[in-house]
Formats: C-alpha cells, structure tokens, sequence
C-alpha cells in the first residue's frame, strides 16, 4: 500500500525575502546579491523568490513571466519561488494555472477569489489575496520631476527633424 507524504502535496510558502523584478538582469542582480550573503542559496534552491511587478499578467502575460522564470533557473541552476500578480483579473489568474504558474497574487472580490483559489489548491499551488513584501528592482517608469521637466519643456528638443520624441537629456546637458 503507498502512502502519500501530505507535506509533499502542499504549497510551498513564499520566502522571506522577496524580490519584484521586471526582466532577466534584475532578476539576475537579486541572483548576484544573494550569492555573497552566507543561507540564501542552499543545494539547488533559493531562500529568496520572485514577484513580479502589479497587473503583469494583463500586459506581459503568463507565458512571458514563466519564460523569464526558466531562464532564471536555468542560468543560475536553482530553483527559485516565484508568483505572477494578476491585478483583479480572475481570468488572468486562471489563464496563469492552466498555464503551470503555481503562485500567483489576485485583487478580486471574494467570491471570484475564492473560485479560483481553489483551482490553485487542486493545482498544489497559492493564490495570495495581496500582495507580499518585496524588494522593488523595478525602476521607475517616471519621475515627477522628469514629468514637469518635460512639461515645462525642461529637456532637449532633438535637432532630428525625423525623431519627434523629446530627448532625455535636461537642458544644462544640451549642446546648442
């Protein structure tokens, strides 16, 4: 008679440490850190995990976070705890399972929540209801001071008659 090692079947709880990255090289600058600090590699799994940025699943998708989750592991040759932020889509998170993601944060009302989670349970995985402490290696998308430099026409008009975008630069950096 077999017998089943209830533990095994269970979810497996995020890390302490949590990183919300954006693409390969944050998540690689995490992998990097993590080697100089003595406990947060162990054999061939990481005591850090990865989360990634809020709604990705609506604009990224499932299969670009597990492409870039695999990519991760493969570089670095550990296994890493990761979920995908599905914002309040339920459809996002149950695209996700179906998927393979195992983990993953949803912001929907109960009743959605609770349907769903219990496809992540069948699926020995987590759905979270928010989302978790993380360190953010997301860089900002924007500043305000950059936003009231653009307009305050603040930056460089490039000389391209053909590149009709702003240049980045601020004006003291700007040749005449």
């Amino acid at each position: 008679m077999l017998t089943k090692n209830a533990s095994f079947f269970l979810p497996k709880l995020p890390p302490d440490k949590l990183f919300t990255i954006d693409g390969y090289e944050s998540g690689m600058a995490a992998y990097r850190a993590a080697r100089t600090v003595e406990g947060m590699i162990e054999g061939a799994s990481a005591r850090f995990g990865f989360l990634s940025a809020p709604g990705v699943a609506g604009f990224m998708g499932a299969g670009w976070w597990l492409a870039l989750i695999a990519a991760l592991e493969d570089s670095t040759g550990l296994a890493f705890w990761h979920a995908l932020d599905c914002g309040g889509s339920a459809a996002y998170a149950l695209g996700a399972v179906r998927m393979g993601q195992k983990h993953a944060v949803l912001q929907a009302s109960a009743a959605q929540f609770n349907a769903i989670k219990a496809v992540y349970t069948q699926e020995f995985g987590m759905l979270l209801s928010a989302r978790p402490p993380s360190f953010h290696l997301i860089p900002s998308l924007c500043h305000t001071s950059s936003l009231v430099g653009y307009f305050t026409d603040g930056y460089c008009q490039s000389s391209d008659p053909e590149n009709k975008l702003p240049d980045t630069r601020q004006k003291k950096d700007c040749y005449p």
